[in-house]
């Protein structure tokens, strides 16, 4: 078997390699990610991470995310998936929503897949309207972004919950599902695989 990222036979790295070999990656690409378990207040809600954003983490999301490469679902919370099964026990994983061409294009619904490892309750409450894009946005664009996540007129919604994202850059999508869920009264919690630097 080959690590999904650098198309190396895994257990090249050693006994640890071929021990853990079910991980997608290998030993030499898992250790480019910047492994890191943070935990701050966002909108006062718990945010908890356990990657900082970085280029591997990117290259990796890009190649899963933008070109469909599917395989590499498990490699995100390989690490985590006992961790955020403990942490999370009792909750629902709510998935934070793709603009829906994005999604009709990639052909599967990407955060969805990737906390499946994780075998709690996962859920897609909220419909996006626009674009995911938020990079060069000025403050106004991130505004509409936020108000353009809706809740789904059906959504039941269980006493415990976690949004959930693969990362957070601007914080908008996490305000938008926040805002879209402004007369849910359980408890919330948040948690993005990786987070952006400047966030620490």
């Amino acid at each position: 078997m080959k690590c999904l990222m650098c198309q190396r036979e895994l257990g090249y790295g050693g006994i640890t390699d071929i021990l853990f070999g079910d991980d997608p990656l290998c030993i030499s690409c898992r250790r480019q990610w910047r492994k890191k378990r943070v935990s701050f207040q966002f909108e006062g809600h718990r945010l908890r991470s356990s990657y900082l954003y970085n280029k591997a983490f990117s290259q990796c999301l890009i190649q899963y995310k933008e070109l469909g490469d599917e395989a590499l679902k498990d490699a995100f919370l390989y690490e985590e998936k006992k961790w955020f099964r403990r942490t999370y026990r009792g909750f629902a994983a709510l998935m934070m929503p793709s603009a829906a061409a994005k999604e009709e294009r990639r052909g599967f619904s990407h955060l969805k897949r990737m906390f499946e490892c994780t075998g709690i309750e996962i859920l897609e409450p909220f419909v996006k309207t626009g674009t995911d894009e938020q990079k060069g946005k000025g403050k106004a664009e991130r505004r509409e972004m936020e108000t353009g996540i809706l809740l789904k007129p059906d959504a039941v919604l269980p006493e415990k919950i976690v949004l959930c994202d693969d990362t957070v850059t601007t914080g908008s999508t996490f305000r938008g599902a926040l805002r879209a869920l402004e007369n849910y009264r359980g408890k919330t919690e948040i948690y993005t695989v990786s987070v952006n630097s400047r966030w620490l």
